[in-house]
């Protein structure tokens, strides 16, 4: 009889790489999915809302994404990890305030690398290019904002989640090229929202790849490290966008009762990656080996 709980794989972390949250959204609702669903883990990534004053943007972000952290750990026995970092779509909203974005995001940047450093927090992202078409000299910028956070990773030996447009085989040579060029290691770079036919390209570049259905039947055409996301963006007034925060465990029941080779596919998402990513302390609540 076909399984319809993940929960009796108590060695495994049951992780959602990418999942935005707001306290005055579903939040907790959306969290009991996850739990109820058989989830155990998932990476909080700040949302770009509006706070304030936006010379005062990123504290009061990175403020209220702890809180919830704090929150959801004290009500559960859930892993949380957390991602602090500019937007990359900031750059816009700076420029039509007439601020330099450049600057702003480096200093966002230089903030969410204090709370890793505090402890509080484990990677910068999602930063790096806007997913559309943009002048050559935004994209001039945005790279420049990627290697400046390559840079603070780099010291900090913390994971780098990057937004970026689809990419070839060439787009990850470049961004290869520019982690050569700052010296970060290429298994400390997520390519947040990738496909699963990513997993044949030639490169170490490790991949986030979003949990539907077709995805996850398409992972097994290829070998390669990846992690699975939601990229649940908690917007009541746009439905479970961008999929429900369910979705990571239910794909893996999926890939369990659809995949002959669900064992292998589950040492490398819900253990081997997630582990080396994040550490084995990231994980303390639920990790039982």
């Amino acid at each position: 009889m076909p399984s319809t709980s993940i929960k009796s794989h108590n060695n495994y972390i049951l992780f959602d790489n990418h999942m935005h949250l707001r306290q005055n959204g579903r939040f907790m609702e959306a969290v009991n999915m996850f739990i109820k669903a058989g989830g155990n883990s998932f990476n909080l990534v700040n949302l770009p809302e509006d706070f304030g004053p936006l010379s005062n943007r990123y504290e009061a972000i990175y403020e209220q994404t702890l809180k919830m952290a704090g929150i959801i750990r004290s009500e559960t026995s859930l892993d949380v990890v957390v991602t602090l970092g500019p937007y990359p779509m900031d750059y816009f909203l700076f420029t039509d305030h007439g601020m330099n974005p450049l600057e702003y995001m480096k200093a966002g940047i230089d903030l969410a690398a204090k709370y890793i450093l505090d402890g509080k927090a484990n990677a910068i992202g999602e930063i790096g290019r806007p997913h559309f078409p943009v002048a050559d000299s935004i994209i001039e910028a945005s790279d420049e904002i990627i290697s400046y956070a390559m840079l603070t990773c780099k010291d900090l030996n913390c994971p780098l989640i990057l937004h970026t447009e689809d990419l070839d085989s060439q787009g990850y040579k470049r961004l290869e090229k520019m982690t050569l060029d700052t010296g970060i290691g290429l298994d400390r770079i997520v390519k947040h929202h990738a496909s699963p036919l990513d997993l044949c390209l030639d490169t170490k570049i490790q991949k986030s790849i979003l949990a539907s259905r077709s995805n996850v039947r398409e992972i097994s055409k290829c070998k390669g490290k990846f992690l699975l996301e939601t990229d649940y963006v908690d917007d009541p007034a746009s439905g479970w966008k961008v999929i429900p925060p369910d979705s990571v465990p239910k794909r893996a029941v999926m890939m369990r009762e659809e995949l002959d080779d669900w064992e292998s596919l589950f040492d490398e998402c819900f253990l081997k990656e997630p582990i080396a990513l994040y550490g084995e302390d990231s994980f303390a609540e639920n990790l039982h080996l």
